[in-house]
Protein backbone atom coordinates (compact mmCIF):
# COMPACT_ATOMS: atom_id res chain seq x y z
CA UNK A 1 0.00 0.00 0.00
CA UNK A 2 1.45 3.33 -1.01
CA UNK A 3 1.32 6.35 1.24
CA UNK A 4 -1.10 8.95 -0.13
CA UNK A 5 -2.33 12.29 1.16
CA UNK A 6 -5.73 10.80 2.02
CA UNK A 7 -4.06 8.07 4.07
CA UNK A 8 -1.93 10.68 5.84
CA UNK A 9 -5.01 12.72 6.73
CA UNK A 10 -6.77 9.59 7.98
CA UNK A 11 -3.75 8.62 10.08
CA UNK A 12 -3.51 12.14 11.51
CA UNK A 13 -7.19 12.07 12.51
CA UNK A 14 -6.78 8.63 14.05
CA UNK A 15 -3.81 9.74 16.13
CA UNK A 16 -5.63 12.82 17.43
CA UNK A 17 -8.74 10.76 18.20
CA UNK A 18 -6.62 8.27 20.17
CA UNK A 19 -4.94 11.08 22.11
CA UNK A 20 -8.34 12.64 22.84
CA UNK A 21 -9.76 9.34 24.11
CA UNK A 22 -6.75 8.63 26.34
CA UNK A 23 -6.70 12.15 27.82
CA UNK A 24 -10.46 12.25 28.41
CA UNK A 25 -10.31 8.83 30.08
CA UNK A 26 -7.52 10.01 32.37
CA UNK A 27 -9.46 13.17 33.26
CA UNK A 28 -12.61 11.17 34.06
CA UNK A 29 -10.65 8.71 36.20
CA UNK A 30 -9.00 11.62 38.03
CA UNK A 31 -12.38 13.31 38.62
CA UNK A 32 -13.95 10.13 39.96
CA UNK A 33 -11.01 9.53 42.31
CA UNK A 34 -10.87 13.18 43.44
CA UNK A 35 -14.57 13.39 44.31
CA UNK A 36 -14.42 10.36 46.55
CA UNK A 37 -12.41 12.35 49.09
CA UNK A 38 -15.19 14.86 49.76
CA UNK A 39 -17.91 12.31 50.55
CA UNK A 40 -16.82 9.93 53.30
CA UNK A 41 -18.17 6.47 54.03
CA UNK A 42 -19.83 7.85 57.17
CA UNK A 43 -21.67 10.46 55.07
CA UNK A 44 -22.82 7.78 52.64
CA UNK A 45 -24.08 5.56 55.46
CA UNK A 46 -25.90 8.43 57.18
CA UNK A 47 -27.68 9.41 53.95
CA UNK A 48 -28.64 5.89 52.88
CA UNK A 49 -31.95 4.24 53.69
CA UNK A 50 -31.66 0.52 54.23
CA UNK A 51 -34.47 -1.99 53.82
CA UNK A 52 -33.88 -5.66 54.53
CA UNK A 53 -30.11 -5.29 54.46
CA UNK A 54 -30.15 -3.74 50.98
CA UNK A 55 -29.57 -0.05 50.34
CA UNK A 56 -32.66 1.08 48.47
CA UNK A 57 -32.16 4.80 48.38
CA UNK A 58 -29.21 7.09 48.87
CA UNK A 59 -28.99 10.85 49.10
CA UNK A 60 -25.87 12.84 48.57
CA UNK A 61 -24.25 15.59 46.55
CA UNK A 62 -23.81 15.37 42.79
CA UNK A 63 -20.10 15.26 42.11
CA UNK A 64 -18.13 17.07 39.44
CA UNK A 65 -17.55 13.69 37.80
CA UNK A 66 -21.30 13.22 37.31
CA UNK A 67 -21.73 16.76 35.99
CA UNK A 68 -18.98 16.10 33.42
CA UNK A 69 -20.53 12.77 32.38
CA UNK A 70 -23.99 14.35 32.07
CA UNK A 71 -22.55 17.18 29.96
CA UNK A 72 -20.75 14.73 27.64
CA UNK A 73 -23.92 12.65 27.22
CA UNK A 74 -25.95 15.78 26.47
CA UNK A 75 -23.47 16.96 23.83
CA UNK A 76 -23.38 13.47 22.27
CA UNK A 77 -27.19 13.36 22.17
CA UNK A 78 -27.44 16.76 20.47
CA UNK A 79 -24.74 15.81 17.94
CA UNK A 80 -26.47 12.49 17.23
CA UNK A 81 -29.84 14.17 16.62
CA UNK A 82 -28.23 16.76 14.36
CA UNK A 83 -26.52 14.05 12.31
CA UNK A 84 -29.62 11.83 12.04
CA UNK A 85 -32.44 14.39 12.01
CA UNK A 86 -33.64 13.32 8.55
CA UNK A 87 -34.18 9.77 9.80
CA UNK A 88 -36.37 10.95 12.68
CA UNK A 89 -38.36 13.32 10.49
CA UNK A 90 -39.81 10.49 8.40
CA UNK A 91 -41.12 8.48 11.37
CA UNK A 92 -44.91 8.65 11.67
CA UNK A 93 -46.70 7.77 14.89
Amino acid sequence: MSFTMEYGAYLNSLVWLTVLIVLSSLILIWLSAKNKDHYSLEDANSHAEEFGGVIAESHGPITIFLYVVYFILFIWTVAYFMAHWAEFGSISM
